[in-house]
């Protein structure tokens, strides 16, 4: 039994029977540690009980020992006897017994000068820690002598084997402490401990502090490489076929090949675990296959690269190193700056000014020292203006830096340098690009073959960044430092195929976005936003405005836009002004659709112009089709601001679309002309408008317009006290909506659910849903549906009985619906007055107060209203 045991106390206590693990339970693994320590002596019963619970055992502990023992005897030789408990092994089956008779063995030879064997001893006596002898008992009483004796005998062997030269460990520390990389360092370190791991290499672009990772890990697995761990420097040298040599002459050994190096490691390293770190290895990239070559003649072997691209090796773990995130950025600038300005202090103001100049810099830890250093003398807003021509602004760094390194046009020129020029064509190019591209972007505006050169790319230099987009393809991007570097060096004409690609990206991602998922559609645009700005840009600079507005209409037809809206309609509005004034068929348009997006803003007197002046122009070039959506757009506004003539104006924008025969237009002119109808409290026909356009929606297959039946159906199945028949509408409304992304939109069936719970006496239900639709209502910048989701929150403290609460709210409700100039509807109003009669009551002349102190309060008063409720 003893032959296929193997007990280890050289690290963290383990044991193995025929190879496998043996599980313990928390007290049989101490039991064993003692056990296994004094092993093959007997441990009296007393002793292993204060090994448990120390000199105050409890009640039972003796049966707590026999029976955690018992456990043991079951796998292991333990054997009871009149002094105790022993654990009677063959010594060779205990690591520690192991370490000792080899260290007491390589004593002898060195007192022979077999100093050959001796090393040979030692090396092997090392190789068996596996990190702190007893490292789970480590603070225990019973174990502080053992762990004493054996660090002792640990450090004699290290002594002995750097006596004789056989242990060679030489890894330069970086000049200064390493800032914001702890979790890099500890993910590096757990990889190279793996005994599944042979070769990591850290890969970044220039500056982003590869060498210094590369030193504090080596520095940080140190203990776990008894066999040496070595650091060849590979910067500086140019020649890309002299590989070996430099590492042997590193080494301080001799050899020419891969052959002759590994022979040298071998001999060197005894077979004793061993670590060498390549630093620099870009310049060596064809030569890689001579690294495969070492770890496969010397497996006790783990290489460690820094590099600016992988190996491509089949053993490589490639760790990428990317720029430091915020906060550490910050601190990296503040600690260099701090080290040439004895007077740097800290505060807000301060903090701000760093943030953005360590945006600016990407996070480049490089780029950080050099700014830092340029901190000596520069303020930090003449330091930040100055980074408007950062590669110029950051140069002449430490003189203890490698060339390359001492300015950042300097170490991105060392990446440029290795690219054919057609590679360096295409990443020129790329600069056209903001916020990264797709594959199929690049294709399209960069190069037809641009998939073979990114790889090229990739494979020399990290230059690209490289992620998965939306669709699970890749999407390629620049930092901007390495943006502006590239620039200098673009070709000319790349923006013209740019901008003529997103105009048709963006006008299918809209006509796409009214028939898909929206939300998936709008996400792509989102992503794209960048780019289609600097599209809409070029083109209007260009003199193609129309091409430009274009780009601006496929934004608005891709409703609901959310954030966008108000940059969208700039976009508009500048096209529009570059426009002679005269009708054309693309003005109508973008006046159609800033009216609309107006509209949705509720900020009906620009949105009345708009949709006038868009009205006239259709008119005038014979588009009936858009003549028809202006003029339902107008009898919108006119029936959310309750002017008169909204039903009349409704009524002629449904026979303008019923003329033009379009079931999506007929629907929204019916649902347009049921507002109306609401307006006049003809709610019979209200309901019997929005269930015509419900099946006209459903005949023209949009989704978005059923869903908005759908819920119109349901608010006036509540209006007519159909309390069932309102929930099942509104929730398939929404359901439709959640499923096909119409995010903007779903705040409509929730806020009329909401009047729903508070019909049916769930206040507190009904705060929580109106809660929710003030902040959907919030995000995209809503505020018809903010001043109803007020008022609704105010009838619903009215019937939780909260008086003040509820005055307050309403008083916010009426401020916004004085600002947007739009009264709510009849049937809100009806609503909300009914559950506030008693807060009147009850407050008396209080009321009025309450209710002037919301109006000043607005918005806001929702917010202290939820605070309170918590």
């Amino acid at each position: 039994m003893s032959a296929q045991i193997d007990v280890k106390l050289l690290g963290p206590l383990e044991v193995r029977i025929s190879g496998e693990p043996l599980e313990l339970t928390s007290r049989q693994r101490t039991l064993l540690a003692v056990l296994a320590i004094r092993s093959p002596e007997a441990v009296p019963c007393e002793q292993l009980s204060r090994a448990l619970w120390g000199d105050a055992p409890p009640a039972g502990a003796t049966d707590v020992v026999h029976e955690q023992i018992e456990g043991l005897c079951r796998r292991l030789p333990v054997r009871q006897g009149p002094a105790g408990y022993a654990l009677e092994l063959d010594p060779e089956a205990i690591d520690s017994r192991r370490f000792e008779r080899l260290l007491e063995r390589a004593r002898g030879r060195l007192g022979h000068e077999h100093r050959e064997r001796a090393a040979a001893d030692l090396e092997a006596a090392l190789a068996l820690w596996r990190g702190a002898v007893l490292a789970d008992q480590r603070h225990d009483v019973f174990a502080e002598e053992a762990i004493g004796r054996l660090e002792e005998l640990r450090t004699e062997a290290l002594d002995a084997l750097e006596m004789i030269g056989r242990r060679r460990t030489v890894l330069p520390s970086p000049a200064n402490p390493t800032i914001g990389r702890e979790g890099e360092l500890a993910e590096i370190r757990a990889l190279l401990v793996r005994t599944d791991v042979r070769l990591v290499t850290l890969v970044g672009p220039g500056g982003v502090g590869k060498t210094r990772l590369a030193q504090e890990a080596a520095h940080a697995v140190e203990e776990h490489f008894p066999g040496g761990a070595e650091h060849v420097n590979l910067d500086g040298v140019e020649d890309a076929d002299v590989l070996v040599t430099e590492a042997a002459s590193a080494l301080g050994v001799v050899a020419a090949t891969p052959d002759e190096l590994a022979e040298q490691l071998r001999r060197a390293t005894r077979g004793a675990p061993a670590l060498l770190v390549l630093d620099g290895f870009e310049r060596f990239l064809d030569d890689a296959g001579q690294v495969a070559a070492l770890l496969a003649a010397v497996s006790n072997l783990k290489v460690l690269v820094s590099s600016r691209a992988p190996l491509r090796l089949t053993a490589e773990h490639v760790y990428l190193v990317n720029p430091l995130v915020e906060p550490h950025a910050a601190a990296l600038f503040g600690a260099r700056v701090a080290a040439v300005r004895p007077d740097w202090k800290r505060d807000d103001e301060t903090d701000r000014w760093v943030d953005a100049i360590c945006a600016r810099l990407d996070g480049l830890p490089l780029a950080i020292e050099l700014a830092a250093d340029r901190g000596r003398l520069l303020p930090l807003p003449a330091l930040l203006a100055g980074l408007d021509d950062r590669l110029a602004l950051l140069a002449g760094g430490p003189r203890d830096l490698p060339a390359r390194q001492r300015s950042l046009r300097a170490t991105l020129n060392w990446s440029w340098d290795v690219l054919e020029e057609p590679e360096r064509t295409l990443l020129g190019r790329l600069t056209v690009f903001e916020g990264g591209a797709s594959l199929e972007a690049v294709e399209q505006v960069c190069d037809p073959d641009a998939q073979v050169l990114l790889t090229a790319i990739l494979d020399k230099a990290s230059l690209l960044l490289c992620a998965p987009g939306l669709d699970g393809q890749p999407r390629f991007g620049l930092l901007d430092t390495i943006r502006e570097f590239a620039a200098e060096r673009a070709p000319a004409g790349v923006e013209d195929r740019h901008a003529r690609y997103f105009l048709g990206y963006c006008e299918q991602a809209a006509e796409l976005a009214g028939r898909e998922h929206r939300r998936d559609r709008l996400e792509r645009l989102a992503l794209e936003r960048g780019n289609i700005r600097l599209a809409f840009e070029h083109l209007l600079r260009g003199g193609a405005a129309d091409d430009a507005l274009r780009v601006a209409v496929a934004f608005a037809r891709a409703l609901p836009w959310d954030a966008y809206t108000h940059e969208v309609r700039g976009w508009l509005a500048e096209a529009l002004a570059t426009l002679p004034d005269e009708p054309t068929r693309g003005r109508a348009v973008a006046l159609y659709w800033d009216g609309k997006l107006a509209l949705f803003q509720a900020r009906f007197t620009e949105a009345h112009a708009r949709l006038e002046a868009a009205l006239a122009d259709a008119r005038e070039v014979g588009d009936a089709a858009i003549g028809a959506a202006a003029l339902g757009a107008i009898g919108r506004c006119a029936a959310l601001v309750g002017r008169p003539d909204a039903t009349d104006v409704c009524e002629a924008a449904l026979g303008a679309a019923q003329a033009v025969g379009d079931p999506g237009l007929i629907g929204e002119a019916l649902m347009f002309l049921a507002s109306a109808c609401e307006r006049s409290r003809d709610w019979q026909r209200a309901g019997e408008l929005a269930a015509e356009a419900l099946e006209s929606y459903q005949a023209a297959g949009d989704p978005y317009g059923v869903a908005a039946a759908l819920a119109e159906l349901g608010w006036y199945d509540l209006v007519h006290g159909r309390l069932d028949e309102a929930e099942a509408h509104l929730a398939e409304a929404a359901e439709l909506r959640r499923r096909h992304g119409d995010d903007r939109r779903l705040v409509e069936p929730l806020i009329d659910a909401a009047w729903v719970a508070l019909a049916r006496c769930m206040p507190d239900r009904a705060r929580h849903q109106f809660l929710e639709s003030l902040s959907l209502a919030q995000h995209v910048d809503d505020r018809f549906i903010i001043a109803e989701a007020l008022a609704g929150l105010s009838a619903a403290a009215a019937q939780e009985a909260c008086w003040e609460d509820a005055a307050r709210l309403a008083g916010a409700a009426a401020a916004v619906q004085q600002q947007t100039g739009a009264p709510p509807w009849e049937s809100v109003a009806d609503m909300q007055e009914r559950e506030l009669a008693e807060a009147r009551e009850a407050l008396g002349p209080g009321f009025g107060v309450h209710l002037a102190a919301g109006w000043e309060r607005g918005e806001e008063e929702a917010l202290s209203v939820r605070r309170s409720r918590r």
